[in-house]
């Protein structure tokens, strides 16, 4: 069983240790169902930042386009670029969109999102 880490004097996650040691932490409070406004609730939510902090650090993922999330989505989903013709307008405006010369609209934007289930901020190009 994982150590549970002491910070009595708080420092940002140092090591694949301490990581593994917060993952484990995180784990059982989320097991525990921890009530917001509890000092566990607070534990929970200063370790998620630490983790977050670590794995930004570490493993940076960097942008995404809209097109690679549709593309993953459509490999995730089991799909085929021809199942995005009714919500992209035909193949031409799919072509279009994937070869990067080509913006959503709104209409598009929300029907990829209800297709594929991708926030509208990484549609439109607006995240990270």
């Amino acid at each position: 069983m994982a150590t549970v880490l002491d910070f009595s004097k708080p420092h940002v996650l140092r090591n694949d240790a301490e990581y593994e040691a917060a993952i484990a932490e995180i784990e059982r409070l989320v097991d525990e169902d921890v009530d917001v406004g509890t000092e566990g609730c607070d534990r929970l939510e200063f370790l998620s930042v630490l983790v977050e902090h670590y794995e930004d650090e570490r493993y940076p993922m960097g942008a995404v386009t809209p097109q690679q999330a549709v593309t993953f989505m459509l490999e995730q989903k089991g799909l085929s670029r021809s199942d995005l013709d009714d919500v992209m307008g035909g193949k031409s405006r799919v072509s279009e969109f994937l070869s990067g010369r080509r913006e959503l609209s709104k209409s598009q934007v929300e029907g990829l999102r209800r297709l594929l289930g991708i926030p509208a901020d990484i549609l439109l190009g607006m995240e990270g």
